[in-house]
């Protein structure tokens, strides 16, 4: 991969890692914790990584147990790397479990080293959040998780703690950078689309006019870009497995595949970023595959 060009921040960003406590396989077709392996292992040949970043659902079953594995894995990862760690809920972690582990998600700061945080105990029914600085720019985590439900939403505490980040004088007048889970862009599936960000337009209103130069995010279990509020927004590909896009709109489908992407943020605010697929050998290709049946039963059960 080219050397990174000066002034600018890269970025390693992974989502979707549906971590389990006990080891049981996602879906019933995929070890998450060997597929986490597998995508670190590809990502060791990619130089000048200054963060990395995890767009939520870290975990499947909200385990201490399951953000342990990936604190573990990604705090040694980053720490070789000299790289910053921040994650992000998503609709399938409990905030309970996340901040346990992971605190406000803001795990290592620039250069690999850690973060220190207060302890104090914020209830479930409270958003996670939090804002650091890494190579200039201002990293903001942003929670749209609705504990219970699926779909994606941005209490107004969150978006107020984001317009207050947003409004704290600039780092090094190099833009700020928000991550969250459910993107506020347009879904590929009929099951995706009905768990999505059910309020962007508030999300809209914070952005626009903003110093924010990126939005990253995940959810959908594959690769895509799109623009929002003036702002390019990058989807990574998921560790877990990767969506049938291009399948039956009203049935879900995945494949047993793994991906990741690599983002340089220039001086300038340009962003270049490009997937990295991981597959594994002598996996059956079809992760799971849902009938449009069953879609509208995980629909109504996802609130």
């Amino acid at each position: 991969m080219q050397p990174l060009a000066p002034g600018s921040l890269r970025i390693l960003h992974l989502s979707d890692t549906h971590l389990t406590g006990d080891g049981a396989l996602h879906q019933g077709s995929t070890d998450t914790t060997a597929a986490l392996d597998a995508v670190l292992a590809s990502a060791e040949g990619v130089p000048d990584v200054g963060l990395v970043v995890v767009s939520g659902d870290v975990s499947e079953d909200g385990t201490p147990e399951s953000y342990t594995i990936l604190r573990e894995r990604l705090v040694r990862w980053a720490e070789r790397h000299g790289a910053a760690l921040v994650t992000v809920p998503g609709n399938h972690d409990l905030r309970e479990g996340f901040r346990q582990v992971l605190a406000n998600g803001h795990v290592l700061g620039e250069g690999g080293r850690p973060v220190m945080h207060t302890l104090e105990y914020l209830p479930p029914s409270v958003p996670v959040s939090g804002s650091s600085v890494v190579a200039g720019r201002r990293i903001v985590t942003l929670d749209t998780s609705v504990p219970g439900a699926g779909y994606g939403f941005v209490a107004e505490e969150a978006l107020g703690r984001l317009r207050a980040a947003l409004a704290e004088p600039e780092p090094d007048g190099r833009g700020s950078v928000v991550v969250l889970h459910h993107p506020p862009m347009a879904a590929p599936t009929a099951l995706h689309h009905a768990l999505r960000l059910r309020n962007p337009d508030a999300l809209a209103d914070v952005l626009r006019g903003s110093d924010v130069r990126l939005v990253l995010g995940g959810h959908q279990h594959h690769h895509a870009t799109g623009w929002f509020a003036g702002v390019p927004v990058l989807v990574a590909p998921a560790v877990a497995n990767d969506t049938d896009v291009v399948g039956s709109y009203e049935e879900e489908s995945a494949h047993v595949d793994a991906g990741y992407l690599v983002v340089d943020l220039a001086a300038d605010g340009s962003v270049w970023s490009t997937p990295v697929r991981v597959p594994r050998p002598g996996a059956d290709p079809v992760a799971f595959h849902h009938g449009a049946e069953t879609v509208r039963r995980i629909i109504d059960a996802a609130g």
